[in-house]
């Protein structure tokens, strides 16, 4: 198994837009970062993606379900619906394998912490007793083409 690509969970954000109404705010700061190895295959067609601790990065400075992302903006420009936020890091963390990571709405209830994105960096990053620093990239966290 292995990540295989990056990618929006489309469930979730389709329950977001949908008549279901999920409550996935992508601007209060709410969501969490989580570190996985390499023997996860994240699904995204899932139905009701869920945190799970299958593969989820184990080790001293880090704690199951991840970090806060912070200074998150959601903005349309360019075409593009952009989602943004501050680069999360752990620090005087010892780790290993660690291969990619993926947000979720920490926010709804443990049962139902639902998937919004997962972000394979295609290769595996290890820290001992230093800073593990996810930068996101240029063009934010995630980002929708809303032009066809």
């Amino acid at each position: 198994m292995a990540w295989g690509g990056s990618g929006w969970y489309g469930d979730t954000i389709s329950d977001a837009l949908g008549t279901t109404q999920l409550g996935i705010d992508l601007e209060l700061d709410t969501a969490k970062l989580a570190l996985y190895d390499n023997t996860i295959t994240p699904d995204f067609n899932a139905g009701n993606p869920a945190y799970s601790t299958t593969g989820e990065i184990v080790g001293t400075g880090y704690t199951a379900a991840g970090k806060l992302v912070t200074g998150t903006v959601l903005l349309a420009s360019g075409g593009y619906i952009i989602w943004s936020g501050d680069n999360v890091q752990w620090t005087s963390s010892t780790l290993t394998g660690v291969r990619g990571g993926i947000i979720l709405a920490d926010y709804l209830s443990p049962a139902a912490r639902r998937l919004i994105i997962g972000i394979d960096w295609g290769t595996a990053y290890a820290t001992a007793d230093g800073t593990l620093l996810v930068s996101w990239h240029a063009n934010g966290i995630g980002r929708f083409d809303y032009i066809p």
